[in-house]
């Protein structure tokens, strides 16, 4: 019989399935502790084309009872590898011989709730006839043949999440004959569908993630980083990240141009941790990986942009901002994500790591902070669900809360002293500015950081869309901070004068004097009020 299954025109066979299963890399995950496992996903043709064979569990059992599942089970350490276990499994759940199985190939692994790390294994039953008497009844009712088409169609009918101690998951749900398939086993079948069909990458984070997660896992040591003036965010996502590597057994170096600010003690690196002039070159001695957060630019690297060079072709970014030119093995620059911390805490649940309390308080602050309590998440959910998930696992809330939001330096009380008599409001009080030189700073020994998050403020000024504060930094610049209500986008205007940010929050860097500053600010800003808010 010629096994073919028909979806709308195509045709796809089981010769098929191997082909895209012989030009896939599956994505192995590591143990994080937990107990490896085996199943075996069978291919036999039928009346329909090819058919899967699927068990359903005994309703006696203690866990999974009645489940719809694939045979499969513990590796034991009798087993020669994982795919001996699996075909162990089937022939003793299903009397399916292994000589009765040509292996197609390898599906990704997948993480269950229970404590497992499954690694599917697909394979062509050569022998129908072989498949004998059910050898545990007392865990296996019924063998399912179920054609492949009905796995087909993108993501099942349904998609659930489920909780699970530090794992939040999402899978399909399929209807088989009155039977629901969910958790690991709807994981791998839309993992199967997805391959047979080309679906895959299914996203650019998980583009970047199938290159990302086995550079993690092969390195020895990794160098973390992220941008100048570090946030919530990037700090977070570091110290996350960083609980993730250690706990794989690898050696971080945290290398970042500015430290820590105070306001942010919470951020404490288990690892060496260098900061300007202490960042060189010879840090990426006996490095193998540079993982650059928060940032996707050279430029806003400051002091840790030395490592670009001798870490070439060893790089690797996520970000969520607008622009990026850091090349690299593994990139994501995808603004549609609220915050890093939102990416890693993907990348993180697709390793399958159980989140330690440093990496959910790292997440959580990073995700509150970058959104601004939650206000700027672009009219998607995920950030709640994700928040909801930390807060689930002990994140500090009402601590983070009180250090990113209720907290300032006597330094921030004085610059807002001076940005407050400063202030000017020009289009009709739709711009609202201010600024604070080198010399003010000096004279009362104030900080950068002191200067920070003034342009916010005034943007919360009733009439005011957009608010600039200009802060002098070295050589007589200006380091502009702009702010901007939903619907005046000011992120063009910053990639205009050289800096990045997002739509309604970023940054640039302007040359003196403080004229001039604000002349160019009046023009680029008076484009936008002029034309409502549309760039």
């Amino acid at each position: 019989m010629n096994d073919v299954v028909e979806e709308g025109e195509s045709m796809v066979t089981i010769e098929d399935v191997g082909r895209a299963l012989s030009a896939f890399r599956a994505l192995e995950l590591p143990l994080f502790g937990r107990k490896e496992a085996a199943v075996l996903v069978p291919l036999m043709e039928g009346p329909e084309g090819p058919s899967l064979l699927l068990t359903r569990r005994s309703a006696d059992l203690g866990q999974h009872a009645g489940e719809i599942s694939f045979a499969g089970g513990r590796v034991q350490a009798s087993d020669a590898d994982a795919f001996a276990a699996a075909a162990r499994e089937a022939e003793e759940e299903m009397g399916l011989p292994r000589g009765a199985c040509e292996l197609l190939g390898t599906l990704d692994d997948t993480v269950t709730v229970t404590g497992y790390r499954v690694r599917p294994f697909v394979v062509r039953v050569t022998d129908p006839s072989a498949l004998g008497r059910l050898q545990r009844r007392e865990e296996v009712e019924q063998i399912l043949t179920v054609p492949l088409v009905r796995f087909l169609a993108p993501g099942g009918s349904y998609t659930v999440d489920v909780s699970g101690g530090a794992l939040r998951q999402r899978f399909p749900l399929y209807a088989v004959d009155g039977n629901i398939v969910w958790g690991a086993t709807a994981r791998i079948l839309q993992n199967l569908a997805d391959v047979v069909l080309g679906r895959l990458p299914s996203s650019d984070l998980d583009a970047a993630g199938r290159k990302l997660i086995p550079l993690l896992m092969g390195a020895r040591r990794v160098i973390l980083t992220t941008h100048l003036d570090p946030d919530p965010d990037g700090l977070g996502a570091e110290m996350a990240v960083e609980e993730m590597l250690l706990a794989l057994g690898k050696q971080v170096i945290v290398a970042n141009n500015d430290g820590i600010p105070v306001q942010y003690d919470y951020i404490r690196f288990r690892s060496p941790a260098y900061f300007g002039a202490q960042v060189t070159p010879a840090l990426a001695e006996g490095a193998d990986l540079l993982l650059v957060l928060d940032t996707a630019e050279a430029k806003r690297l400051g002091r840790s942009a030395v490592l670009l060079a001798p870490m070439e072709g060893r790089v690797a970014v996520l970000d969520h901002h607008l622009h990026g030119n850091i090349e690299g093995a593994a990139v994501l620059v995808d603004r549609s994500y609220s915050s890093a911390s939102q990416i890693v805490y993907l990348l993180l649940s697709r390793m399958g790591f159980p989140l330690t309390k440093r990496a959910v308080d790292g997440l959580y602050a990073g995700i509150q902070y970058d959104t601004h309590g939650f206000r700027f998440v672009f009219d998607r959910s995920e950030p709640f669900k994700i928040a909801g998930h930390l807060v689930d696992l002990g994140a500090d809330t009402c601590g983070l809360q009180e250090q990113l939001f209720a907290r300032v330096s006597r330094g921030h009380v004085k610059v807002m002293e001076i940005a407050l008599a400063r202030a000017r409001y020009e289009f009709d009080g739709r711009w609202a500015w201010s600024y604070i030189t080198q010399a003010e700073l000096d004279s009362f020994g104030g900080t950068s950081e002191d200067a920070g998050e003034i342009a916010p403020f005034f943007c919360s000024v009733d009439g005011v869309q957009v608010a600039t504060f200009a802060k002098e930094i070295a050589g007589g610049r200006f380091k502009i901070s702009f702010r901007s209500k939903a619907a005046w986008p000011v992120g063009h205007i910053c990639s205009r004068l050289g800096g990045g940010g997002h739509a309604n929050a970023g940054g640039a860097t302007v040359d003196g004097p403080i004229e001039r500053v604000i002349e160019v600010l009046r023009s680029e800003i008076g484009t936008v009020v002029s034309q409502a808010g549309v760039p």
